[in-house]
């Protein structure tokens, strides 16, 4: 039986780009009620630019949550630590059972500034990536997430403590 409640991985990703559209829905009606009435007529192009800006912001939460369909199948859990700390944990969890596991540094173009790619461990028939996700310049939490057949058993004692 297992020790962590794993939740789909697209959860978090669902989470975080609700919260990003409800802000910048928020923020803009701020905006668009207080200062575009005044600012529209005598700065149409300042005004063109902040609709502009809160629909690529919008735009940015709609991106996650896509990303996040794209990953409902698969199995995850938040963890308050930096990645880097994760990764070499489950690194040397993985080498002490003697299971062959393959590193991966990779960066992706398209985070957005949204998140931050850590690490992804090749297995034989499966994968653990390991992400921090970002609110900007805030850390929000590492995301650890399994994909394929993982022996969970191996990161269980160690990942339950920081659940």
């Amino acid at each position: 039986m297992s020790k962590i409640k794993y939740n789909s991985e697209s959860r978090e990703w669902y989470f975080v780009s609700s919260l990003i559209i409800i802000l910048a829905l928020i923020c803009y009606l701020v905006v668009a009620s207080y200062a575009l009435p005044d600012q529209s007529e005598l700065f149409p192009l300042l005004t063109m630019a902040i609709n502009l800006s809160f629909f690529l912001l919008g735009l940015s939460g709609v991106f996650l949550g896509l990303q996040g369909y794209n990953f409902r199948k698969n199995k995850a859990l938040l963890v308050r630590l930096e990645g880097e700390e994760i990764a070499l944990k489950i690194e040397s969890l993985f080498l002490k059972k003697d299971i062959d596991i393959k590193a991966t540094d990779s960066t992706n173009l398209f985070d957005m500034g949204l998140w931050r790619h850590v690490k992804l461990y090749s297995l034989e028939k499966g994968e653990i990536e390991i992400k921090e996700l970002w609110f900007s310049a805030f850390f929000y939490r590492t995301q650890v997430a399994f994909r394929g057949e993982v022996p969970k058993e191996i990161v269980e004692d160690y990942l339950a403590n920081l659940v």
